[in-house]
């Protein structure tokens, strides 16, 4: 019990480490090689210790889900430490500040809106996916721990690339259409079929 609970801490370190030389070479842009090497041996030595929680099957597709987790939590503390843009200039600054007054509200829920859309809604799309998944390869007749990892890889996978592509789109429609459709459809396919 003692040695699992190790290398989970030591999956999670590794994780956070991983991202934090990632994000470091990011931010260096050139002749960041060993930040680069060194992020991905760490994220490499977190899911090895994830397989030795849970096996091969199940602690690769934690690892993953963990690295998504760090990773998302980075880009938030990043986001939110990101100074706001000058004004526009051309206004005087009265009208700066009637025009944030009234649209102040606004502005905020727009952003909690983005913030459940890019993680909650996009992870809720992922699971209803996989889910279906799930079912369909096991209608199939595919063997169950198979199936399971397929399903936990897919989860992780459509997570990330959900809400990176939630962050990359400035069509708030088009991704609130997108992002709900995968997560409604699926799921009333399955409640339909059972």
């Amino acid at each position: 019990m003692e040695s699992v609970l190790l290398w989970q801490l030591t999956g999670i370190v590794s994780a956070i480490g991983g991202v934090y030389l990632l994000h470091k070479a990011w931010h260096k842009r050139f002749g960041a090689n060993l930040e680069i090497i060194g992020g991905v041996l760490l994220i490499l030595f977190s899911i090895i210790a994830w397989v030795q929680t849970s096996g091969a099957d199940k602690g690769t597709a934690l690892g993953i889900i963990v690295l998504i987790i760090v990773g998302g939590l980075a880009v938030l503390i990043s986001a939110l430490q990101t100074p706001k843009r000058k004004a526009k200039e051309g206004r005087s600054p009265s009208e700066h500040v009637l025009s944030a007054s009234s649209a102040g509200a606004m502005v905020w829920l727009q952003r909690i809106y983005h913030g459940l859309l890019l993680f909650l809604l996009s992870g809720l799309a992922a699971v209803s996916v996989s889910s279906a998944l799930f079912m369909m390869f096991r209608w199939l007749g595919m063997e169950h721990s198979v199936n399971l990892t397929i399903a936990a890889f897919a989860f992780s996978i459509l997570w990330a690339s959900l809400a990176v592509y939630v962050g990359s789109q400035r069509a708030t429609m088009r991704k609130s259409i997108i992002i709900l459709g995968l997560a409604i459809i699926p799921a009333a396919a399955l409640a339909f079929k059972s």
